[in-house]
């Protein structure tokens, strides 16, 4: 069974860290899309391929009208086949959700809805450039259990530039009082051509300095670890048995294919990635990038995605039976060095990270690239 995301690159605005795949002043043209997007599911009627998640990502999905995400459903069933049980994610921003919209989603398919919140402090939503309040944020998350949705992750900012820690420890507060399923904590890095990457370089704001950095991350860890949640990949943390498929999927390795402009997909050891230019989209569904990993590049990828998944880490037993050699062959200088250093652990059957390890994660990892 494949991932099938869906990149819906509509917003009402570009926010101020946002270097994704969107148009601010293209939404007028969402029926012209959405039909570009039944083409290119079309593309892969004939491979007979069966989806266990279906990931609607952007952008906003949640601007679409109803009508629209109905066109690109009805060609993913039609042209996939979609599991009863399927997990059917769609990204909303807290501003777009009513309640109409939310019966509509549950009536399309939906049961996952992945709530964009970033922050509980409106000066701190304003300076990321988000159209929503922290108000916004509760009528939504209360629209979409009243609408029947019992799968809602929420999506949490750290190292804000007006962020601190007094402010961080409120939005946490905040989030666990609603109790979502799923909470998944990003820490933001300053992108060029972003207007805040302009801004940090004319002065006006600065970044998070590292310590600042890792010890809001560890805040984070903590506070939502002591309210039982249980931290699975560096930056995502769920009740039991609400852990993202889809996005497990991408840390696994599996095969997933994207539907959209820019959208990434993995399939047969090849990666492709459609152009980001919506006209070119449209016209032919152009790629931007495809080529074949090599094996030495599977098995980096292996292991720098795997390890982010805190229990599960790099098993052993599936990189044999994939690669035909094992781990400790492959890797044997930095495995150990970081055995050595106590950022890796040996469970006999797999590798993880040390929870100290959480905090340099990115060091580790990329002596396996």
């Amino acid at each position: 069974m494949i991932g099938l995301y869906v990149h819906i690159p509509f917003c009402a605005q570009k926010c101020n860290y946002c270097d994704f795949c969107s148009y601010p002043s293209l939404i007028q043209r969402q029926s012209e899309y959405c039909d570009a997007l039944a083409r290119e599911a079309m593309l892969y009627k004939s491979y007979g391929l069966g989806a266990d998640t279906v990931y609607f990502g952007g952008g906003t999905p949640s601007l679409l009208e109803s009508s629209s995400i109905a066109k690109v459903m009805d060609a993913i069933h039609e042209c996939f086949n979609v599991s009863p049980d399927a997990e059917i994610t769609i990204e909303a921003n807290p501003c777009t959700v009513t309640a109409q919209k939310a019966a509509d989603y549950r009536a399309l398919g939906f049961n996952r809805v992945s709530l964009g919140a970033q922050s509980f402090i409106d000066s701190e939503l304003s300076a990321l450039g988000r159209l929503h309040s922290s108000d916004d944020t509760h009528r939504s998350y209360d629209i979409l259990r009243n609408a029947g949705f019992s799968n809602i992750s929420l999506d949490l900012m750290y190292a804000i530039p007006t962020q601190d820690f007094a402010s961080l420890s409120t939005s946490i507060t905040k989030v666990l009082n609603l109790a979502p399923e799923h909470i998944s904590c990003y820490g933001l890095k300053i992108e060029d051509g972003t207007p805040f990457g302009r801004m940090l370089e004319s002065g006006i704001i600065s970044e998070k300095t590292d310590d600042e950095y890792a010890d809001m991350y560890e805040q984070i860890c903590t506070s939502l670890t002591l309210a039982g949640y249980g931290q699975y990949e560096l930056s995502n943390f769920s009740r039991t048995g609400f852990e993202s498929k889809h996005n497990i999927k991408y840390w696994q390795g599996k095969e997933y294919i994207g539907l959209g402009a820019s959208a990434a997909s993995f399939y047969r050891n090849c990666r492709y990635t459609r152009t980001a230019d919506f006209d070119r989209y449209i016209a032919d569904f152009v790629n931007d990038e495809h080529y074949e990993l090599s094996k030495d590049e599977l098995m980096s990828e292996f292991m720098f995605l795997q390890l982010r998944l805190t229990e599960l880490g790099a098993s052993k037993a599936e990189f044999s039976a994939r690669f035909g050699k094992g781990i400790d062959e492959a890797f044997a200088k930095p495995l150990a060095k970081h055995l050595a250093a106590g950022t890796l652990v040996d469970k006999g059957d797999r590798y993880v990270l040390s929870q100290r390890a959480y905090y340099v994660s990115n060091s580790v990892l990329c002596d396996f690239v």
